[in-house]
């Protein structure tokens, strides 16, 4: 029951028309990445933030298919870690369209590699907490 509780809140308060600011595009890939900078959450040295990455071709996991994915994402700004709390696959592009999978628990920490989507996500991220 809280899972259900936990996905409910997350999608409520998921940013929908969310000021989604483009951190890098792959151009072999065709896939965009965003991060929603207007809706940071600091809870001591830890920061939530939205990530939103776009397909241009649907992405598969197992038999479902999807063009977006809108994550939740924890970091850990001093131990370069993140983890992700809750993510949604979509079957539109910008987190947008039928919600094809939610999972609301979150999932373990893990280190942050450089040169990574992430690490930019994350200097980003940490960075803005500094300047706050």
């Amino acid at each position: 029951m809280k899972k259900i509780i936990f996905v409910l809140l997350i999608a409520l308060s998921s940013p929908s028309h969310a000021d989604w600011d483009l951190i890098y595009k792959d151009t072999q890939k065709k896939t965009e990445y965003f991060l929603n900078l207007a809706d940071t959450v600091s809870q001591k040295e830890k920061i939530r933030a939205w990530t939103l990455e776009s397909f241009s071709q649907p992405e598969k996991a197992g038999s479902l298919e999807y063009l977006s994915v809108k994550s939740f994402v924890e970091f850990d700004c001093q131990a370069s870690k993140l983890r992700i709390l809750a993510y949604s696959l979509y079957g539109s592009n910008m987190g947008k369209g039928k919600t094809i999978f939610s999972k609301g628990s979150p999932m373990e920490w893990a280190v942050i590699n450089d040169n990574t989507v992430y690490s930019a996500y994350s200097q980003i991220v940490c960075a803005e907490s500094i300047s706050d």
